[in-house]
């Protein structure tokens, strides 16, 4: 019995260990890319396609925000109603590893300075209201 206590305690100290190595690494890691655009090429797309909206990029957000960016009680934090300055820093830190994590970095990672700052007027001219409990019982 102790013996199992031991070894589960051991396995657990290094999953954490290569857990906390990992986020070092990945936080110390460039991203790198097969294909390098010249700074022509990228231009000449962006040209070609008109930037979304802030809505239509704020889209993407609500699988894990919820829709408009209002969700809250729940565990990921609500992005309707925060202040437009407090969004683009904390996009651009998860963008640059800066603040490491795994989902956000690569969320961050495909979007322009511009569509951040879209994004974040959009959502800091969203009401922060809480959704309403649903009742089951048809009372309401």
């Amino acid at each position: 019995m102790k013996k199992t206590i031991l070894l589960k305690g051991f396995a657990l100290a290094l999953l954490s260990l290569s857990t906390l190595s990992f986020a070092i690494e990945y936080k110390e890691t460039p991203v790198h890319t097969e294909f390098e655009l010249s700074v022509e090429e990228e231009k000449r797309i962006i040209a070609a396609f008109p930037m979304p909206t802030g809505k239509m990029l704020a889209d993407n957000c609500s699988a894990c925000h919820g829709t408009l960016g209002a969700e809250f009680n729940e565990a990921m934090p609500p992005l309707a109603g925060m202040k437009a300055e407090n969004f683009v820093k904390l996009m651009k830190d998860y963008r640059s590893n800066a603040f490491p994590s795994i989902v956000m970095h690569d969320v961050a990672y495909v979007f322009t300075d511009e569509e951040i700052q879209a994004m974040a007027d959009y959502f800091a001219a969203q009401d922060a209201v809480q959704w309403t409990q649903p009742d089951f019982q048809g009372v309401n």
